[in-house]
């Protein structure tokens, strides 16, 4: 029983615990990219790795920055995490871009920046409620001169990776102990 009880609190601590520990953001690169003006819709996945950071900037004299290949070629990109806040309120989100870039939160369009441009910036206030919100970022690189993107949030907001498939496991595993714990407390002696 005491072993029951050890891992329901396990799996207790592991529910209560901010997302688990990433190597980073998983980044898929993809071909044929075409800018809709409201997204990216994308080709063939041609690479999949994990960035520390979710941003990059590349002269057309570079081909790779960190994992960030074909500076000077067409290529779309789709990074995807959550944004935790403490407590729901408004919070400015940043989304800088050398061509088209779009972020979505909680699957929602909140920054468009379509078409083929110099590298600028946007910023709008977003409202979060409290917890995690899901985030979504598509990008076009076109045929010219570099690559750019950055993604930066008010310091009150956590940006996170999307967590492991491991997470969802070790989680499904304690409340699988927790109920067996529970079902056995119920039968008679």
């Amino acid at each position: 029983m005491r072993s029951l009880m050890a891992s329901a609190a396990l799996c207790a601590a592991a529910l209560l615990t901010p997302l688990a520990a990433h190597a980073g953001f998983t980044v898929k690169i993809f071909a044929d990219p075409v800018d809709t003006g409201t997204d990216v819709t994308f080709g063939a996945l041609l690479d999949q790795f994990d960035s520390d950071t979710i941003g990059f900037f590349s002269g057309a004299e570079t081909s790779d920055v960190d994992g960030w290949p074909f500076a000077s070629q067409t290529f779309g990109a789709e990074i995807t995490g959550f944004l935790y806040v403490g407590s729901s309120g408004e919070f400015p989100l940043y989304l800088g871009s050398d061509d088209g870039a779009y972020l979505f939160v909680n699957d929602q369009l909140v920054i468009s920046r379509p078409g083929d441009q110099s590298y600028s910036e946007s910023i709008v206030d977003v409202s979060l409620p409290e917890g995690y919100s899901t985030f979504r970022i598509a990008y076009y690189n076109g045929p010219c001169c570099g690559a750019g993107l950055t993604f930066i949030a008010d310091d009150r907001v956590t940006i996170t990776p999307v967590p492991e498939p491991s997470t969802y496991a070790l989680m499904a595993g304690g409340l699988a102990l927790v109920g067996a714990g529970a079902r056995l407390r119920r039968k008679p002696a």
